[in-house]
């Protein structure tokens, strides 16, 4: 077929090919695009000219494809479709005036990363309510596998049938003390040593924070040196208060002390070969349409992290239905 053909070809007239292939009746395709019969007939026809083929076999009572319409058919069924597509996914990018969006997030990514993040997509949407539910890095993903959440924000864990993550945002560790605590004196970056004799206060084990640090220290202890003393506290801002206390040092993402450390209720210290950070992940699933408040959602993130692509993948799950 010449591009000569293709350009002769006319929308309408594919149209209403589509529709009398699909109704297999020209009356009712007449009916349905509200054309008279000779109309139809006669764009039918015209179409035929135009690709120099017999669409439809009329020998029949039944109007029947031929083989050529059949082909033609497969090519309008996907080209309409796609333009219903379009139609019903800029309906709802365009009004967003109802719905509720479930985010799932760790607690560094929801109680830190998010609270920016939600304030500036409630001044473009406010009517969208949101729920945020906050878990470990695999509890975001089962929900998000189960449907429970549209999204989450979380660490990698092993990907599960029909779930995708999307790299989004690395956060450096760094170790923090009490104005009051007397490694404060030393006026210069801790030993390895040094570190692990101070009475080290971390998360409980299974943890994100807690596998960062357990893995920096099996790398920088000896098999024979004895395990820091640890002190187990199973919430973050109760760490980073037994901390500010003044007793003992942790180590915790960046974004989750910036405000302590710039009201001086925290301070940072250095640590020789102290190289620790996490990556974060957006997570959704592949099986799923995106609703239009998802989507615009992740455009706000990716505004803000250049890391997202709006790959084919994440581009195909845009939400066709009302949101």
């Amino acid at each position: 077929m010449t591009h000569n053909t293709v350009s002769r070809m006319n929308l309408d007239h594919l149209k209403t090919f589509h529709y009398v292939a699909k109704s297999g009746s020209f009356t009712q395709a007449a009916h349905i695009l509200f054309l008279s019969q000779p109309a139809v007939s006669q764009q039918i026809q015209g179409l035929e000219n135009s690709l120099r083929v017999a669409l439809f076999d009329r020998s029949r009572k039944k109007i029947t494809l031929t083989s050529e319409g059949k082909v033609l058919y497969s090519y309008t069924k996907r080209l309409f479709s796609l333009f219903d597509e379009i139609e019903h996914v800029f309906q709802d990018l365009n009004l967003l005036q109802t719905g509720t969006l479930t985010i799932a997030a760790t607690a560094v990514m929801g109680s830190y990363y998010l609270p920016d993040i939600l304030k500036q997509f409630n001044t473009r949407y406010p009517l969208i309510h949101i729920k945020i539910k906050i878990g470990n890095s695999q509890q975001v993903m089962d929900w998000v596998a189960e449907q429970e959440a549209e999204i989450g924000l979380a660490g990698r864990v092993p990907i599960v049938p029909n779930v995708n993550q999307v790299f989004l945002h690395r956060e450096p560790y760094i170790a923090v003390v009490g104005p009051n605590s007397p490694l404060l004196q030393l006026q210069r970056p801790l030993t390895i040593e040094e570190f692990t004799n101070a009475s080290l206060v971390m998360r409980e084990k299974g943890t994100r924070t807690r596998a960062k640090i357990e893995d920096w220290l099996k790398a920088h202890i000896a098999l024979h040196d004895s395990p820091p003393p640890i002190i187990t506290v199973t919430n973050l801002e109760a760490t980073k208060r037994l901390v500010a206390s003044g007793f003992g040092i942790t180590t915790l993402p960046y974004l989750s002390v910036i405000d302590d450390i710039s009201v001086g209720k925290l301070i940072q210290l250095q640590i020789n070969a102290f190289d620790v950070d996490a990556d974060y992940y957006l997570t959704y699933q592949t099986n799923r349409s995106l609703s239009a408040a998802a989507f615009q959602f992740i455009m706000l993130l990716r505004e803000i992290s250049d890391e997202i692509s709006l790959n084919s993948d994440i581009a195909q799950l845009i939400h066709t239905e009302n949101i």
